[in-house]
């Protein structure tokens, strides 16, 4: 009897003990699944903490501001990355959202450097200002990737593209010193060509002055003008040469004429009757003038004077 009392106390105290221990491991369950559930709570605090910053940082305009973000975005991946409580979501999603951003800065590079490149046979063709504004773009390109350097780029990836917008700007800026260049001898050439037309036309302008001066002085010299030559004959005539000559027969003494003519100087002396007549003409003017009487001839050049009328006129007739 005693036995039987004995063996059920002893499984009466296995069953408290199992079920101590069930209750036990029950409860630290509970407890682990609820610290669980409580790191992963906040787990997800944090990233939809994290996700609602990047929207923010998406809709900025500025990409001043947006890289400024980006920036601080890497400082607290880095600072959770070295927690003991890190959790591996969260630095999933910091890189995650890292990369986004550098791809959108990347993204934009690469766009504006394919705006500003150009191939040689564009290069050849291009306009000045065209090219400086290429030119202007490389060089807005340069001061955006030197603010992005240390946060965008890794130094290998930033001095490939360095190279790549140094190489194009090099090549831009010796174009437009040869296209300038070109401009300048061109003007030269202009200026040269202009120059030797206003001395041609100032010139023709001179040459036709002096032929017109010319002109007007042979025609008008042809009667006032002359240079006369003086003598004295009671009849006769002179003449300087076989296409200027005057005829003016007298029956008075003390007459005197005078003969001019368009060739060049020139003496006669030719006897008529008892008297002899002598007269000089001057270069470059058309008269001759006798008197006779009181009475008056005169010649241009080829014209002949009557004697005692007065005439004038390139056909040699008497008015």
């Amino acid at each position: 009897m005693k036995r039987r009392k004995l063996v059920l106390i002893s499984l009466a105290v296995v069953v408290v003990i199992a079920a101590l221990i069930f209750g036990v491991a029950r409860h630290n369950k509970t407890q682990a699944e609820q610290a669980i559930q409580a790191r992963n709570a906040k787990v997800d605090q944090t990233l939809t903490a994290i996700r609602a910053q990047h929207k923010k940082n998406v809709a900025l305009k500025d990409d001043a501001k947006r890289l400024q973000a980006l920036a601080n975005l890497e400082t607290r991946s880095e600072a959770y990355s070295l927690r003991a409580d890190r959790k591996q979501p969260v630095i999933a999603l910091y890189k995650e959202l890292i990369n986004k951003e550098k791809a959108y800065f990347t993204d934009k590079n690469q766009k504006s450097l394919k705006k500003n490149k150009l191939t040689d046979d564009q290069l050849k063709d291009i306009k000045k200002k065209d090219l400086q504004a290429k030119l202007a773009g490389l060089n807005a390109l340069t001061d955006v990737l030197n603010t992005q350097r240390d946060i965008v780029y890794n130094d290998k990836n930033f001095k490939t593209l360095s190279t790549k917008i140094q190489h194009l700007s090099e090549r831009y800026a010796e174009r437009l010193r040869q296209m300038t260049q070109d401009e300048g001898q061109a003007s030269q050439t202009a200026e040269s060509s202009n120059t030797a037309s206003e001395v041609q036309g100032q010139q023709d302008q001179t040459d036709q002055s002096a032929s017109g001066q010319s002109a007007e002085t042979g025609q008008s010299g042809n009667v006032g003008n002359g240079q006369t030559g003086t003598g004295t004959s009671s009849g006769g005539y002179g003449y300087n040469n076989t296409w200027n000559s005057w005829y003016a027969p007298n029956n008075n003494g003390g007459n005197s004429g005078s003969v001019t003519d368009n060739s060049g100087a020139g003496t006669t002396t030719t006897p008529n009757a008892d008297n002899s007549g002598t007269g000089t003409g001057a270069s470059d003017q058309g008269s001759s003038t006798g008197t006779d009487g009181g009475n008056q001839s005169s010649s241009a050049t080829g014209n002949t004077g009557i004697d005692g009328q007065v005439s004038s006129g390139a056909d040699g007739t008497n008015p």
